[in-house]
């Protein structure tokens, strides 16, 4: 049930539970009322097993709330507040003081197992016994909900968690970047996911307030991305930046992402690293950025389009061609690919390819004072170490027009220079490989 500004009638929930002869309810902290039938140390808190209740009927309460228990005649009653983050759970844990995230249904209890009525603990004492629950929102502010942020996976669907499942099909409302790859999902994992609604790049700032005000209202919304965890490279940074600002709490659900399967993967020295997210389009500028990422010191993780990934590669080549480097492309799907080798190695590998699929590229750390180097590189390399650099990616297969856009990069190399430099290098290289092959 989703939170509304003006409820007509507050929401009232009823179920049963049965006593039983080990109940002790001395507990001065928590009182329990669980599904299970048996119990043993759990004894001092719990005061109802085998109990009946309706998770979704429960999800419907919100803020402040009248907990009455009654069994043979016996009677008790307290308030408590029900937590946001409460999804469904084979027990209810009413605590005395502050909720804890993964294990409260209502907090800021007035009693607890200690406090009950001891003549209604007495009535307890046998497993014929039944005990009447019943939940009755108090008038008042329903207090604010929560906003979880959903991993999901990146292409194996076996990758999703039990507790990911589990908020998408109790919260109020999914954000989802698009809804139907969030319907695709549900149905080959077999869930039937809470109400979802489109909230992407091009309409964020348009939906934020409408979600904001749900949540204030006590509303559970989930956040998800088409694929891994959101934010890294992904919608939300608005709606979550938000609610932080406005003291709602954020809730995050892990689980598979990209960079990290890949980082783990890659077999370079990962323990520090840099996430880039998406290098700029143009290569001047990616090659810019290169620089000054790898100056860090750090491994350096990066996204691309398969469409782009040739060129990238180059200008990962022309600013350091003997970068070790890791490309990871479709990981967890049927065609997952790891390649790693040199930067000028991928790029001549990849330069007459057109693969598929998402990529994720990562650098290694530079050795000591490499990154500072990397820098200054186009401002202090001779003429010789240049076209040593240039000739070894134009052996690698670089394309020639992309080499002499890096070379055209350089401070104080215009266009016309650049090319005659490229053209002249390519003609050494093939008049090399000629000699070598013996023609």
């Amino acid at each position: 049930m989703a939170p509304s500004a003006a409820r007509s009638e507050r929401v009232s929930v009823s179920f049963e539970c049965r006593g039983h002869p080990n109940i002790a309810a001395t507990h001065a902290k928590t009182l329990e009322l669980t599904r299970d039938a048996e119990i043993s140390r759990r004894a001092t808190c719990v005061l109802g097993v085998a109990s009946d209740h309706d998770n979704r009927a429960l999800l419907a309460l919100r803020g402040l709330v009248e907990v009455t228990l009654e069994c043979d005649g016996a009677r008790d009653e307290f308030r408590a507040t029900m937590s946001p983050f409460f999804l469904g759970s084979d027990s209810l844990v009413f605590r005395r003081g502050e909720g804890l995230r993964g294990d409260t249904f209502a907090f800021d209890a007035t009693k607890t197992a200690a406090t009950v009525d001891r003549d209604f603990v007495r009535a307890l004492g046998s497993s014929d016994q039944r005990v009447r629950v019943t939940v009755r929102e108090v008038a008042g502010e329903p207090g604010p909900g929560v906003l979880f942020v959903v991993a999901l996976p990146i292409g194996n669907d076996g990758d999703i968690g039990a507790r990911a499942i589990n908020v998408l099909e109790h919260v109020d409302l999914v954000l989802a970047e698009d809804t139907r790859k969030l319907h695709a999902l549900a149905r080959r994992i077999g869930i039937d996911p809470a109400r979802a609604s489109s909230y992407h790049d091009h309409n964020e700032a348009q939906r934020v307030d409408g979600i904001l005000e749900r949540l204030r209202l006590g509303a559970r919304v989930a956040l998800v991305s088409d694929a891994g965890t959101p934010l890294c490279s992904d919608p939300g940074y608005v709606v979550v930046s938000r609610a932080v600002e406005e003291g709602i709490a954020v809730c995050p659900v892990p689980g598979p992402s990209a960079l990290l399967a890949v980082l783990t993967a890659s077999g370079l020295p990962v323990d520090r690293f840099v996430f880039a997210g998406f290098l700029p389009r143009r290569s001047s500028a990616r090659q810019q950025a290169l620089r000054e990422l790898t100056a860090l010191g750090s491994a350096v993780v990066c996204y691309e389009s398969a469409s782009r990934l040739a060129e990238t590669l180059a200008d990962m080549a022309a600013v350091r061609a003997d970068w070790r480097v890791c490309l990871g492309r479709e990981v967890t799907k049927t065609f997952e690919e790891f390649r790693r080798g040199s930067a000028a190695e991928l790029a001549g590998a990849y330069a007459g390819e057109k693969p598929l699929g998402e990529c994720t590229i990562v650098i290694a750390p530079p050795s000591d004072h490499e990154g500072e180097r990397d820098l200054d590189a186009s401002a202090n390399a001779t003429a010789h170490d240049v076209d040593a650099l240039l000739q070894s990616l134009l052996e690698q297969g670089v394309p020639a027009s992309t080499v002499a856009q890096a070379l055209k990069s350089m401070p104080g190399i215009g266009r016309n220079e650049a090319y005659e430099r490229v053209h002249a290098l390519g003609h050494e290289t093939r008049k090399g490989r000629e000699t070598r092959n013996g023609t």
